[in-house]
């Protein structure tokens, strides 16, 4: 916990039971204002998004380590579909995908481009030196989740929260996060110029119909885009419609598409039909953001990391690095490994044996859905587990549970404060030459806001 962490938590503490109540509904006043809004579950009731009260305090001395890690991380993704295709080392084994994917990945064999690429893995922090030790335990299947969440929500902080807990002093000395907006703002520009178009004339968002827990940021980063000058809509990929004045998403010139869906949701690439036509044009372009090696956000990723066969992507700096941040993870299936100790192992026999040191989690997904922490879990259903992993090759992996820092966070969630320690998750939104944070907390192990946790702000000290 920081000196910040703590002295905003005793303050917020002290306030009279008035100004609280006055401060909460500033707060969603607020949200509601700048549409930061959450959806407990799919076609629920939005309501104002579950949000720290307290800032989320990094250190600028820790970030070059970030952003290592980060780029580490980057590379070999940048590289999945090569070695998809190769089945090198047997990646597919690792991060196995559907047969549409697959169908896609036989299609667009070109070369990796690491632009076309944004990533957000998700760290903790370990309490080793001044400023932490990252734990990497997580990837994501998109970079698009929190860019608007976090950057609205740092904005609501500086304006409504720190007048009321911190004096002027105090707060010139945190310094505002990454801006995630220009974040994406750079990328999507930077991928135009690559393909030879210096004035961008419009950003498709394309998602899924359906609706889904959470609530779609789509809308205000086309706001966030329109603001910079260039034109944007959001709508879903039956919607792109190819002319012969160009592709469009209704009235909107598309040459760039940001896909907030997976590649097995547009459909094979012999599909039929104007739309896909659209979708297939696009692809074949490099127009599709993120490009093919977004659908590795496989946990089995880290396995691959620390392996030898994958280490001549890495300098020994990184390496060393990467066996420090990376805990033990294994794709879990009838096998022999290393252990994390070293020693071979039949893994699904170890995964009984050492239950309590170990967690379950699904190879591809989010939002802690599926996640057993064994500590917690009776060994009946553990047992469940390992059985159904041994039935669904590459489902699941088996992972190290190391410890995480806990801060002491207060955080505003259907209108009650939460207050205590919390368990963290920083996220990395990353591209080449850019590092962005984006922090959710919880009172709860499985640091999720749809299981009860919320969005943190991080600010920069020293």
């Amino acid at each position: 916990m920081t000196a910040f962490e703590a002295l905003a938590a005793a303050r917020l503490a002290r306030l009279d039971r008035p100004a609280r109540r006055a401060l909460f509904r500033a707060v969603e006043a607020a949200e509601a204002t700048v549409a930061l809004y959450h959806r407990h579950r799919a076609r629920g009731r939005p309501v104002p998004h579950p949000i720290a009260l307290t800032p989320f305090v990094v250190s600028r001395r820790l970030l070059p380590t970030l952003e290592r890690l980060a780029d580490c991380v980057h590379r070999l993704q940048t590289r999945a579909p090569e070695l998809y295709r190769a089945d090198a080392f047997d990646f597919r084994a690792l991060c196995p995908v559907g047969e549409t994917t697959a169908r896609w990945l036989a299609w667009d064999a070109g070369a990796a481009d690491p632009g076309a690429l944004m990533i957000r893995p998700d760290v903790g922090l370990e309490e080793v030196g001044p400023q932490g030790q990252p734990v990497l335990f997580e990837t994501n299947a998109t970079g698009l989740a929190g860019l608007y969440n976090h950057a609205a929500g740092a904005a609501i902080l500086r304006r409504e929260v720190f007048p009321r807990l911190l004096t002027a002093a105090e707060q010139g000395r945190l310094e505002d996060p990454p801006d995630l907006l220009a974040l994406v703002y750079r990328w999507v520009t930077r991928a135009a110029r690559r393909l030879g178009r210096r004035r961008l004339r419009g950003v498709a968002f394309v998602e899924e119909a359906a609706a889904l827990p959470g609530y779609s940021e789509l809308p205000r980063l086309v706001l966030a885009f329109e603001a910079r000058g260039v034109r944007a809509a959001c709508g879903t990929p039956d919607q792109l419609r190819r002319t012969r004045a160009g592709i469009f998403l209704r009235d909107c010139p598309v040459d760039l598409v940001y896909r907030d869906l997976a590649y097995a949701d547009l459909g094979p690439p012999s599909a039929r039909g104007r739309s896909a036509g659209a979708v297939i044009a696009l692809a074949g372009a490099g127009r599709v953001l993120p490009s093919l090696a977004g659908e590795f956000a496989h946990k089995g990723l880290l396995e691959a990391l620390v392996r030898p066969e994958y280490r001549r992507l890495f300098t020994p700096a990184e390496r060393r690095l990467l066996r420090a941040a990376v805990p033990w993870t294994r794709v879990l299936a009838a096998r022999f490994t290393d252990g994390p100790g070293g020693r071979r192992v039949d893994l699904p026999e170890y995964a009984r044996r050492r239950r309590g040191r170990l967690l379950i989690k699904p190879n591809v997904g989010s939002s802690g859905e599926g996640i057993l922490l064994g500590r917690e879990t009776p060994a009946a259903r553990w047992e469940q587990r390992i059985a159904r992993a041994l039935r669904e090759p590459g489902a699941w992996v088996v992972q190290e549970r190391r410890p995480g820092t806990r801060r002491v966070m207060v955080y505003l969630r259907d209108g009650q404060a939460h207050a205590g320690p919390c368990y963290v998750s920083l996220g990395l939104f990353y591209a080449p030459g850019d590092l962005g944070l984006h922090v959710r907390v919880s009172r709860a192990p499985i640091v999720n806001v749809a299981r009860g946790g919320a969005l943190a702000c991080a600010f920069l000290t020293g």
